[in-house]
């Protein structure tokens, strides 16, 4: 029978970085009494060894930190912010700590972050990763993912979303409707509204040719790219389903450019209800995500996995919610 492979120690860190054990430890630790040059040393040789600390000897050892990670690309996207605002109160009602670790959408920074919270963190919230769970983290510690999938997930239900917005345009008579995915390559969510948007248009009879799907990146800068794109074609759409409200946002800023008039010219629906969606000038017919209960939902269901709670449903599906405003209108 094969022997198992031994364990990386704290030695074979040590080895590899150059350094002491006590220094390994210390940075395991998080105490500032070394150089950032040793600390970042220290760090890329957590990385390449794959060292983790074991979560049930850190609990029996009295080691458990309280604290839940988050890795997350940026804060100050408005779903993360939304998201975040939920789980800090649920972690807080635990009387755990929330540690928020960015990433800037780069996989090697994705992978060092993620490595350092094996060993700080009792549990990780993995809010719309680039890479898989399972290559970040494996079995090391719980992990609950919120805006993709993983073994443990909290979602809304996107591609009912993304059904509910395309019906609402047919219903008023528009037959060109354009999509603005999102993050197609990492982020199912994107996926997923894709196809509840390609679903409903061929339920309707209607076909969508290929340059009416448009990458919108989730961002304002790449919604108006693509909403350019699409407007200066010899048949233009009369609306627009982006599959944010980052990117809608930038619909409505390309139409203004233009000089289209939103909704006369150009029906515009967006997906999250961000706070954003409610005030611009008109306001943003858009799919609702229960953002701030989604992210307690997954604060919840990770505490209930650090502490050994058994867990009923790894996978939890909040509906999504049609909000009819002044972005979308009968075609001329």
């Amino acid at each position: 029978m094969a022997q198992a492979p031994n364990p990386v120690t704290l030695a074979d860190v040590a080895r590899v970085a150059g350094v002491s054990k006590m220094t390994v430890s210390n940075v395991i630790n998080n105490k500032p009494s070394m150089s950032e040059a040793t600390r970042a040393r220290v760090l890329h040789a957590l990385e390449v060894t794959g060292y983790v600390v074991n979560p049930a000897a850190r609990a029996l050892a009295g080691r458990r930190s309280n604290l839940i990670g988050v890795l997350t690309p940026r804060v100050h996207w408005p779903f993360v912010t939304e998201v975040l605002h939920g789980a800090s109160v649920a972690a807080e009602d635990a009387g755990l700590n929330l540690g928020i670790f960015t990433t800037g959408q780069n996989e090697t920074l994705e992978r060092e972050r993620a490595a350092l919270l094996r060993t700080l963190a009792d549990g990780v919230l993995l809010v719309a990763p680039t890479a898989d769970e399972h290559q970040l983290f494996a079995e090391s510690l719980p992990v609950v993912t919120l805006g993709a999938h993983g073994e443990r997930s909290v979602q809304v239900d996107n591609h009912a979303g993304a059904g509910l917005a395309t019906r609402h345009l047919l219903a008023l008579g528009h037959r060109r409707i354009a999509h603005l995915r999102g993050t197609a390559n990492h982020i199912r969510d994107a996926a997923e509204r894709e196809a509840g948007f390609l679903e409903a248009m061929q339920a309707a009879g209607l076909s969508v040719p290929g340059e009416a799907i448009q990458d919108g990146l989730f961002s304002e800068a790449g919604g108006e790219r693509a909403a350019r794109r699409l407007l200066s074609l010899p048949q233009p759409p009369t609306a627009i389903f982006a599959a944010n409200d980052r990117s809608a946002l930038g619909v409505l800023r390309a139409a203004a450019a233009l000089g289209l008039r939103v909704p006369h010219d150009l029906s515009v629906v967006g997906f999250d209800d961000i706070h954003a969606a409610s005030v611009t000038d008109p306001p943003l017919t858009t799919v609702r995500q229960p953002l701030e209960q989604m992210g307690a939902a997954a604060a919840t269901l990770l505490i209930d996995l650090i502490r050994g709670v058994p867990v009923v449903e790894p996978h939890v599906i909040f509906p999504a919610q049609l909000v009819v405003r002044g972005s979308t209108a009968p075609p001329r």
